[in-house]
């Protein structure tokens, strides 16, 4: 197939290479950010005082809890006030904190870290969201957009990949603190390549449109209480007054955040938007990678507390990821033009189950080639089959002036999720520890809880898989499924090929390894 010329706004293949660049680097900050506390957990417990087995939860929970809460917000901010102005403004905030959060090894204190964590994920979601933005504003439909899509894409699991690697090094040879200060370089560079390589973009959205501030900060709000009081309940104690209070009032401030939004004049989520079929797409999302953050936090916890691996021999077990998860994105690039994205998002909460159960029945001496290995093959299928899936199946669904809402909408989800499940995980391991003091069975019982979560991942896609199919004739234009037309009809392959550019775009946005 032909390649379409370059964007006028980018004469030179050298300014295209300049733009791909950053919005590369924006995507393994993001996905680095996500995972690097992870080699280090061990160490981070003895640099700081009294670190409970709850704290150590914070040390990943913290990040996607902040950049779950503010990727609408983020996206919003970039139409209204320039693409290239939030995301210097983003990249300014992420060096200020991941330089912090280095030198917090100096206070000892593992609350001022965790703090740094979050601050971390403000920059990362103020960034990585309006780099993709930018590439879809100086792209136009074709091949090349494609292409430059897929590319931004296959950096999910190299920024992951680079993320436990050097923060592995860094923690065995004793310093620690590099992997932030290290991230504080790469976001003071990726500030200068804005500035002088990212155009300016003309406003997207309308002139009279408006920040809707009130319902921005009822939401955030009751996301980040409803997230903390989860998150924070197994130390304190879920009977904790305290915790009861952050509860409720999260929970009232979510329930007034859509009471704002539908009479808003110019809402966060617009209306169309808020309805069933949206919550059947995302609740498995949320659900499966709920499960996945559970594995991966357990996994690191398994194989270097009871396994004996050193950071860097854990490291080194994310090659894994990398080759075989560039290889699910390609697979399910092929696939998503020739079978039901709600059968896709059904696989993919498949292997998010066989994957975490493999880990809780996984025998503490056993090899990691006899089990460990093929798990993370599967489960990472899991989380690239996951969001390309669920953003087309909400593309289809949603009109074509919400095109952009159905991305972020499931980044949203697959973030905060990724926080809040590590919340109930901790409560099931601090639990059985406290009763039986074996470490073993202590994690398994939070395996149990990713079971649960990614079995419920599993009913719900099913659900919407049957949907898919009692929809299909009677909702041709905003069926659940891509396929529900005559193959040989041309307007469905237009359609086609319009569900897979899209799909080209949304699966480059902060789908976090």
């Amino acid at each position: 197939m032909a390649i379409d010329p370059r964007p006028s706004t980018l004469p030179k293949w050298y300014h295209e290479v300049c733009v791909l660049a950053v919005v590369a680097l924006s995507n393994i900050l993001n996905q680095a950010g996500a995972v690097q506390t992870l080699p280090s957990m061990n160490i981070l417990t003895d640099a700081f005082d009294n670190v409970t087995s709850a704290d150590r939860s914070w040390f990943m929970a913290a990040f996607p809890l902040t950049s779950g809460a503010l990727i609408l917000i983020s996206g919003k901010f970039g139409d209204l006030y320039g693409l290239k102005k939030v995301m210097l403004c983003g990249t300014a905030w992420g060096a200020l904190w991941t330089l912090l959060a280095g030198l917090s090894g100096y206070t000892n204190s593992v609350v001022f870290f965790c703090i740094c964590r979050a601050m971390h994920g403000v920059g990362v979601a103020f960034v990585f969201p309006n780099a993709v933005g930018t590439m879809g504003a100086l792209y136009t439909n074709g091949q090349r957009k494609a292409n430059a899509f897929s590319f931004i894409g296959a950096m999910a699991p190299a920024g992951a990949t680079l993320g436990v690697v050097f923060s592995a090094l860094t923690a065995q040879f004793g310093h620690w603190q590099w992997a932030y200060y290290a991230n504080c370089i790469v976001f003071v560079i990726l500030g200068i390549m804005i500035w002088f390589f990212i155009p300016d973009i003309p406003r997207h959205a309308a002139p009279e449109v408006t920040m809707d501030w009130l319902g921005s900060a009822v939401g955030v709000a009751g996301l980040v209480l409803f997230n903390f009081a989860s998150n924070q309940a197994p130390e304190a104690g879920w009977g904790s007054p305290y915790i009861i209070v952050l509860y409720i009032i999260g929970i009232l401030l979510i329930v007034l955040f859509f009471f704002v939004e539908l009479r808003a004049k110019y809402p966060l989520v617009p209306k169309e938007i808020m309805h069933i079929q949206t919550l059947l797409v995302l609740l498995p999302v949320g659900a499966g990678w709920g499960s996945f953050s559970i594995y991966m936090f357990y996994f690191w916890s398994l194989v270097m507390n009871l396994k004996g691996y050193t950071p860097l021999a854990g490291a080194s077990t994310y090659v894994t990821f990398l080759v075989f998860g560039m290889l699910a994105a390609a697979t399910c690039s092929f696939l998503i033009r020739r079978v039901r994205q709600a059968f896709i998002l059904l696989a993919a909460n498949f292997a998010f189950f066989i994957g975490i159960t493999m880990l809780a029945t996984s025998p503490v001496h056993q090899t990691y080639f006899s089990m460990l290995f093929a798990q993370m093959i599967i489960i990472s299928f899991g989380m690239d089959l996951s969001f390309p899936a669920s953003s087309l199946i909400l593309s289809d669904a949603l009109p074509k002036k919400h095109q952009g809402m159905a991305s972020s909408l499931v980044s949203t989800m697959i973030n905060y999720s990724m926080s809040i499940s590590l919340g109930y995980a901790a409560t099931a391991d601090v639990k059985v520890f406290a009763s039986t003091g074996d470490s073993l069975k202590a994690y398994r019982a939070a395996m149990y809880v990713g079971i649960g979560f990614s079995g419920v991942g599993v009913l719900l896609a099913f659900v919407l898989l049957v949907l898919s199919y009692i929809r299909t004739d009677r909702h041709k234009g905003v069926a659940v499924s891509a396929d529900s037309t005559d193959q040989g009809d041309n307007m469905t392959e237009e359609k086609d090929a319009d569900a897979f550019e899209q799909t080209s775009q949304h699966v480059s946005r902060d789908h976090t390894v």
